[in-house]
């Protein structure tokens, strides 16, 4: 084992990789090549019998699709079409809606939505489930299929159909398609004179420089505590997990682990320069479910060293190194090599079983015990990090979530701008009883979407998002920010938190405390 110096190591690594590979039969009847004996068989059978003519070629590709699905959510077999989708969507421009996905358990999952994308303006959440996509079923779709249905030519629109988990109808959202450009840093600002408040999207490249740019910055204006915001941030890059852990944690610190199926193949990475906020600097970082990836590391090294206050719900859990294996023929395999560690030892990947486990129905989930480096905390492994301070998002009520998902609220706001020179200092009755009459005059109205009692039943929800939405008409993402956190509970804990405590010392001493 061995410190390594930091050099491009990512998350997806594009690099040709050579590869060599052994297989070892177990004996008896499932050795590696009696089964490799009945897929030929079986092969030569489909041919010969099927009551439909195949290409062998394309059996052969989807069988493969499947050996890669099997192994965990992230590994897959990626067709030259796939390849080139994959190399323009990690290039950070591309065209879409600005939101990632995963399959699980064979459905589609969103697991991000990248701030100031129109799959945030439109409405849609991690963990909406998308079943359809312009009313065509995509249940039983491989995740690239979806993704390529999704995306489109910058300014056509598509509508995307999503379960989501407690609301008992569908959700339609209709979207109309971008070139994404994904700001690393949409909004920082100074809170109640000396907290600095930075919201960091994604960790592409620069993502670190930026971050420290704006810490920086709301330093020099008399930021004296910070709350680092990484709520919704799906990951990216390693090496910018890294610095911006470094940011926080003295150097030498080790941020993480990266565990591979070899013996001699741990990676540790550690903090090589002196901190941009010092120690005695007091820090939350928020986190949620959309938390994933590098996030992770960055939030566990955080709470391992004592470092930071984290504040949320429960991250993501997507604690693994994927690499990118060009083949023969522009082909690919994005297949998971190794694991990601924290510093007190906690592995943060969910998925944790082999093929033969689950399988066999074995559960290897451990919530196993591990202690903090600094002050000995209790911090636990098992699946995502989970905070300091548990908290979790107030489901909004299922006539907002129609509301938004009907475009409403955007065109609502933008009607209020026509006739406007600038955005209400509140949103008083008289404003919601005119977006009342707006949403009744509405073709969804007509649809019996809608009725009035209901609409005033929810008012203070309602004002709420009209509020964001007409901030954000007017003022862009900083506007849509500034107008959200004012209602944002967690944001609210972190404020509230930081204005009691003057040093990190008193952040631990006040959480220990419960008070």
């Amino acid at each position: 084992m061995r410190f390594k110096s930091i050099l491009v190591l990512t998350i997806s690594l594009l690099a040709g990789i050579a590869i060599g590979y052994a297989v070892q039969g177990n004996g008896g009847t499932k050795s590696v090549r009696f089964m490799q004996s009945l897929y030929d068989q079986t092969l030569r059978i489909i041919q010969k019998y099927y009551v439909d003519e195949e290409d062998p070629a394309l059996l052969i590709e989807e069988s493969i699709k499947g050996m890669l699905k099997a192994l965990d959510p992230y590994s897959e077999f990626l067709t030259p079409e796939d390849f080139e989708s994959f190399k323009s969507h990690t290039s950070g421009v591309y065209g879409g809606v600005g939101m990632q996905v995963m399959q699980q358990d064979g459905r589609v999952v969103i697991t991000g939505v990248f701030d100031g994308s129109p799959a945030q303006r439109a409405g849609l959440l991690p963990g909406d489930i998308i079943v359809k996509v312009d009313g065509e079923d995509v249940t039983s779709w491989d995740l690239n299929d979806v993704v390529n249905k999704i995306k489109g030519e910058p300014g056509t629109k598509v509508k995307i159909t999503v379960v989501r988990p407690g609301v008992d109808e569908l959700l339609t959202f209709e979207v109309t398609r971008e070139i994404i450009k994904v700001p690393l840093v949409p909004y920082y600002t100074l809170v109640d004179g000396d907290i600095g408040y930075v919201r960091l999207s994604q960790f592409s490249t620069g993502a670190a420089s930026q971050l420290k740019d704006r810490i920086e910055e709301l330093k020099s204006r008399g930021a004296k505590k910070f709350i680092l915001d990484l709520r919704g941030n799906p990951g990216g890059i390693l090496y910018e997990a890294v610095q911006v852990a470094n940011i926080f944690l003295d150097k030498g610190n080790m941020i993480v682990l990266v565990r591979g199926r070899a013996p001699d193949s741990d990676e540790y990475y550690k903090a090589e320069e002196e901190p941009e906020v010092e120690f005695e600097v007091p820090v939350v970082v928020l986190v949620d479910y959309g938390s994933a990836s590098a996030s992770e590391i960055v939030a566990g090294a955080l709470q391992d060293w004592d470092r930071a206050v984290l504040i949320g719900d429960t991250t993501y859990g997507k604690g693994s190194v994927q690499r990118l294996i060009p083949l023969e023929g522009n082909y690919a395999i994005k297949l998971t090599t190794a694991r990601y560690y924290t510093p007190s030892g906690r592995s943060i990947d969910r998925t944790t079983t082999t093929l033969k486990e689950r399988k066999e129905k074995k559960d290897k989930k451990e919530h196993l015990v591990f202690f903090t480096k600094r002050l000995g905390r209790k911090v636990y492994s098992g699946g995502g990090i989970v905070p300091d301070i548990v908290m979790q998002y107030d489901r909004e009520p299922v006539i907002v979530q129609k509301l938004i998902a009907d475009g409403l609220f955007w065109s609502y706001a933008s009607d209020y701008k026509a006739s406007h020179d600038s955005p209400p200092e509140k949103i008083d009755d008289a404003i919601f009883q005119d977006f009342v009459r707006y949403v009744l005059n509405s073709d969804k109205a007509k649809e019996d979407r809608y009725i009035k009692e209901e609409l005033e039943l929810y008012s203070d929800n309602i004002k709420k998002f009209l509020d964001i939405y007409i901030s954000e008409i007017f003022d862009g993402t900083k506007g849509r920010y500034r107008a959200s956190l004012r209602y944002d509970k967690m944001f609210q804990r972190a404020k509230d938190f930081l204005m009691s405590v003057n040093s990190t010392d008193e952040a631990f001493e006040k959480l220990e405390s419960g008070k």
